[in-house]
């Protein structure tokens, strides 16, 4: 019983981390309908700034400042240069934003180089028991901040001219810019957004594993679209909840199985989403633009 609460509770920590990097896709979808497959990289990018500030000497808020910063810009230059240019047309986005993800791989290679190293968070301390229940104050921490950047969502969609006008813009875009809504500068506060929770999701990401590569881009984006396609592509509260399930599902054969089994596992997941539920747990669907 013990074995197994603690890999739930680990399951749980990384579903709120897959949750975070996978509000990204569900934001720029369900406005845009457009899967941004640079989202990994982004984070990627501002994760790395975070921690390379950190290993010299500056305070942590700086170094999750700045790598907020970075994560904020890269998606502005992306939005305004890669993917406005070809907004409407099906296939170019994905083609753009593949390339400008691999642009961005090479050139956090240049920068960082491609080994693997530890992520330098400064936030070491005992560990809890509760019962049988084991707590790492990083899982706290994980927790505590993924609640509050759903809460922080919450209150932009529902409560602010933001949210009615991503509404807006997600209902009908040639309409609301006829209505008077700024919609290039909604789709790039979008996508913007979407930045922010994954250069923090990426941050615990690597705080939580302990680890830093620049090919984590690629394996958090299988994670977070994974997560997004199981919650229903579209669904911001989805990816949260499907986050979660894959975080726990991952969890638990990693426990009982083999880790070596974790990508066959996420795959077989997505695969038979896709195959059998393809508008996920939140059953969303998303109509057509011609």
């Amino acid at each position: 019983m013990q074995f197994f609460a603690t890999q739930l509770l680990n399951g749980l920590t990384a579903g709120v981390v897959y949750a975070m990097l996978a509000v990204g896709y569900s934001l720029v979808y369900g406005i845009l309908q457009q899967i941004n497959f640079a989202h990994g990289y982004v984070y990627m990018f501002g994760t790395f700034v975070t921690a390379s500030l950190i290993t010299n000497g500056s305070p942590l808020w700086l170094a999750i400042a700045a790598g907020l910063a970075a994560g904020a810009v890269i998606a502005i230059v992306i939005e305004r240069f890669a993917y406005r240019p070809v907004r409407g047309n099906r296939l170019a986005p994905t083609v753009t934003a593949v390339g400008v993800g691999l642009i961005i791989e090479n050139v956090a290679q240049l920068i960082w180089t491609s080994r693997i190293r530890p992520m330098p968070f400064p936030f070491q301390a005992d560990i809890i028991r509760l019962g049988p229940v084991v707590l790492s104050p990083l899982q706290i921490l994980v927790a505590v901040v993924g609640l509050a950047m759903a809460a922080l969502l919450w209150v932009i969609s529902t409560k602010t001219d933001l949210g009615r006008a991503m509404r807006a813009v997600k209902d009908d875009l040639p309409t609301a810019e006829l209505m008077g809504v700024p919609v290039d500068r909604v789709v790039v506060t979008v996508y913007v957004l979407g930045a922010l929770f994954g250069v923090v999701g990426g941050i615990l990401y690597g705080a939580y594993y302990n680890t830093l590569s620049v090919t984590m881009g690629f394996s958090g984006t299988l994670n977070a679209f994974t997560a997004t396609v199981i919650g229903g592509i579209g669904s911001v509260w989805g990816a949260f909840a499907g986050g979660l399930l894959l975080g726990v599902l991952q969890a638990m054969v990693t426990g009982y199985v083999s880790s070596a089994l974790l990508n066959t596992v996420t795959f077989t997941l997505l695969i038979a989403f896709l195959l059998f539920r393809p508008t996920g747990i939140a059953g969303v669907h998303v109509a057509s633009r011609p």
